[in-house]
């Protein structure tokens, strides 16, 4: 049990979303799965976590509506944080020794915006001393070899993320897969 899926799927419940996320999750069995932009109702995020087998789900349209996270009935899930750019859990199961938390973000386009998730991390950083995953849309790169198409990219931001990387202690694996990231 050491899978976590985190997908920009821009939309949850339509046909073609729904048939990958059923594939991805037979395939590689998550046990926390979050999609970014769902675009859907509570009732039918929910609908689809038990399609996919999950037990519980997070989903606040009013706070934040960009993010929705499933998980599996093995873990208890606890929220720690939520703002309208990340949305912070701790896990507890049996199989690992202490907790792990999971920090799903989906962050604003305005590199102002940004700034006050990185302070919000840090902040959390602060707390948090068992093993940290946070994954999500940065909406900035950390290098200029994760750059495919699209604008100019402003060098401040991927300064501003690689400031926050480095001063979190964080390590970034964004690019060592090509299929995933």
């Amino acid at each position: 049990m050491n899978q976590i899926i985190i997908w920009n799927a821009r939309g949850a419940c339509n046909q073609g979303t729904s048939y990958h996320l059923k594939a991805l999750t037979s395939k590689y069995k998550p046990w926390c799965l979050s999609i970014l932009e769902p675009m859907a109702c509570s009732v039918k995020l929910s609908q689809l976590a038990r399609k996919l087998g999950f037990s519980s789900m997070f989903y606040d349209a009013d706070l934040n509506n960009h993010i929705a996270i499933f998980w599996c009935s093995e873990v208890e899930g606890k929220i720690t944080h939520v703002d309208d750019q990340v949305v912070t859990l701790e896990f507890i199961t049996a199989g690992f020794s202490k907790s792990i938390f999971v920090s799903v973000v989906y962050a604003a386009c305005s590199k102002h915006a940004r700034r006050r998730i990185w302070d919000n991390l840090l902040d959390l950083n602060q707390n948090i001393k068992a093993p940290w995953i946070i994954g999500g849309d940065f909406n900035v790169i950390s290098s200029w070899e994760e750059k495919r198409g699209g604008r100019f990219y402003d060098d401040g931001s991927m300064h501003d993320f690689n400031s926050f990387i480095i001063q979190s202690g964080l390590q970034d694996i964004s690019a060592r897969d090509g299929q995933f990231s």
